[in-house]
């Protein structure tokens, strides 16, 4: 068996890739089906501006890792911009932390089709 900090380093490893592949992808599910495998709790921390979730997972009595994924309009006033997904990966021991990782990727936008292939008719 792994002492309690080897296998939050390869817990956090795993995470740390799920976070870059899900940024690749630009889908943050995967990330979230990874945490609650290793055993995360789960909250919703969501705000009237922001989708939020928060991930915690506790290993021997002084390692902690903490996941955070927040989806967000940064549109203002005469902007529309596409939503933007941050995740951010913590790892703390004895409440010190020692590893970090985050990325973040701009949610695709689904366009109305503007060719004239709406209009024509076969009929």
């Amino acid at each position: 068996m792994l002492p309690p900090n080897e296998y939050a380093d390869q817990i956090f490893d795993v995470l740390r890739f799920s976070i870059d592949l899900a940024c690749t992808e630009q889908h943050w599910s995967t990330v979230s089906r990874d945490a609650l495998a290793f055993g995360f709790t789960q909250r919703d921390v969501s705000t009237a501006f922001a989708y939020a979730q928060r991930f915690d997972l506790f290993i021997a009595p002084a390692t902690f890792i903490s996941l955070n994924y927040r989806s967000f309009d940064p549109s203002g006033p005469f902007r529309t911009l596409p939503a933007v997904s941050k995740f951010e990966l913590t790892m703390s021991v004895e409440g010190e932390i020692v590893r970090t990782h985050q990325n973040d990727f701009d949610e695709p936008v689904v366009a109305k089709d503007t060719s004239i292939w709406g209009e024509l008719s076969f009929t």
